[in-house]
C-alpha cells in the first residue's frame, strides 16, 4: 500500500516492481542512483541544446547556399528570354518581383533527416527521463524527492551553461 504523504520510510516501488528499497542502505543506494540519473538528464538536455545550435547553423548555411544558388541561377539568365518569369515581371503590378520572393529567408527551417531524426530521438529520451523522475516523485518518498532536486541542481551546475548563448549569462 502506498503512503499518500511525504515520508522517509522504505517499501515503495521505485520505477520497477522489482526495485523496492526497504532498508536504509537500499534507500541510500536508490537515492544515489536518482542523483546520477538526474545528472545524466541534465547532460542530455545540454547536449540537445548544443546540437540545436549546430543544427541551426547548418540549416542556415544550407538555406543561404540555396538562396545564393537560386539568385545566381536567376541572374545568369539572358535578359531577352521570354519564359514565364519574365512575362510575370513585365505584367505584374506587384511591388516585388519573383527574384525578391525567392531570395527571402524561410520562416520554417527545411526538414533535414540527419538533423530532425536525432532531434526526435533526443526528445523521446528526455521525455522518458522526465516521466521516470515523475514516477519517483509520485512515491511521496521525501528521500527520493530531495535526491532528485539535488541531482538536478548538480547537473545544472555542471552542464547548464552548455548550449546557451553567452554561456548562460544575460
Amino acid at each position: 500500500m502506498m503512503t499518500p504523504w511525504l515520508h522517509f520510510s522504505g517499501g515503495d516501488y521505485l520505477i520497477f516492481k522489482t526495485w523496492m528499497p526497504e532498508s536504509k542502505g537500499a534507500i541510500t543506494g536508490a537515492c544515489i542512483a536518482l542523483v546520477a540519473f538526474c545528472i545524466l538528464e541534465r547532460w542530455i538536455s545540454a547536449f540537445r541544446r548544443q546540437m540545436e545550435i549546430q543544427w541551426g547553423v547548418l540549416a542556415l548555411l544550407l538555406q543561404t547556399q540555396r538562396n545564393s544558388d537560386d539568385a545566381q541561377h536567376i541572374h545568369d539568365k539572358p535578359k531577352d528570354s521570354s519564359d514565364g518569369i519574365d512575362a510575370i515581371e513585365r505584367s505584374s503590378s506587384l511591388p516585388f518581383t519573383p527574384t525578391t520572393v525567392r531570395s527571402r529567408s524561410r520562416l520554417v527551417p527545411p526538414f533535414i533527416p540527419m538533423q530532425d531524426i536525432p532531434r526526435g530521438i533526443l526528445q523521446a529520451v528526455q521525455s522518458l527521463f522526465s516521466y521516470a523522475l515523475m514516477l519517483a516523485v509520485m512515491t511521496f518518498n521525501a528521500s527520493y524527492i530531495i535526491s532528485i532536486i539535488v541531482g538536478l541542481a548538480i547537473g545544472e551546475i555542471l552542464f547548464g551553461r552548455i548550449g546557451r548563448l553567452n554561456g548562460g549569462r544575460v
